[in-house]
């Protein structure tokens, strides 16, 4: 089963666009009312709403090693990819990865 993603609020809309067009169950923070909401609280509502975390936020990779439970973080940095390689790269790990795979794991894109 692919990943579900759930997206942090700085996702551009280009790699939201991208993402659906390569078939991603992607959602924006702002989709679910999560806008300017803590990253303790977002990390939460992915849990519940059974998503991995997409981000380019290295505050999520603190909350990971402080030992915050978590689905799963799909991380890179801001400045590693184009629009089109991030857009591939989570493309791909959405369907490589399973869901167990994801639990508490950080997946370096």
């Amino acid at each position: 089963m692919p990943l579900s993603i759930l997206c942090d609020e700085h996702t551009s809309y280009a790699i939201m666009a991208g993402l659906h067009r390569q078939g991603v169950d992607a959602i924006v923070v702002q989709q679910v009312g999560l806008a300017a909401t803590a990253d303790p609280t977002i990390l939460a509502a992915a849990r519940q709403q059974g998503r991995v975390i997409y981000t380019r936020d290295s505050d999520f990779l603190r909350l990971n090693s402080s030992g915050v439970q978590h689905l799963g973080i799909l991380y890179h940095h801001p400045l590693k990819y184009s629009i089109g390689a991030a857009i591939n790269a989570v493309a791909l790990a959405c369907q490589a990865l399973s869901m167990d795979e994801m639990q508490n794991r950080v997946e370096y894109l």
